[in-house]
């Protein structure tokens, strides 16, 4: 099978039979990565979901700076996620230490946590909810969310095709 220098059957070198194997190797595995993904069953397509952000311990000037009506995007894209439909604001908590040492849960002065509702056009699929066919929102996860005057990292409060 080798010959006196290393030739594999006497045409190619064993090193070079690894590189181009290893090469066929990883080009099938990337090949294999790319096309064999679950394919979604879209429940209900162009549907209105409506997406719920909470922004915890804002001042009032964050709190000004929203309207309903504007348009958010995902931080550096152009590509609306959904309009303002509602704003609402709530106390921020946080824990307070006193002097004496003791500690209570108390609302921090000036301070407030406020839950922006979108609304967006997406598809309900097995997989969850997917704004503009691209952006999967689920509760509980983070994004930089921007508008022409507003730009807060923000967490998924809640997520449903319905207010």
């Amino acid at each position: 099978m080798l010959d006196e220098k290393g030739r594999l059957f006497g045409k190619i070198s064993v090193i070079d039979f690894v590189v181009v194997l290893g090469i066929v190797v990883l080009a099938a595995g990337f090949v294999y990565n790319r096309t064999s993904q679950d394919i979604r069953q879209i429940i209900a397509a162009n549907t209105p979901i409506y997406v719920t952000f909470v922004v915890e311990n804002v001042r009032d000037l964050s709190f000004a700076g929203i309207e309903v009506g504007d348009t958010f995007f995902r931080q550096h894209e152009r590509i609306p996620l959904g309009q303002v439909v509602q704003i609402t604001q709530q106390p921020a908590y946080d824990i307070i230490t006193a002097t004496d040492g003791t500690a209570s849960y108390a609302p921090i002065e000036n301070r407030y946590n406020m839950h922006i509702t979108i609304l967006g056009t997406g598809s309900i699929t097995d997989a969850g909810f997917f704004v503009n066919g691209t952006q999967q929102m689920s509760t509980g996860g983070t994004m930089a969310l921007q508008s022409n005057r507003f730009l807060a990292t923000v967490r998924i409060y809640d997520v449903s095709a319905e207010l």
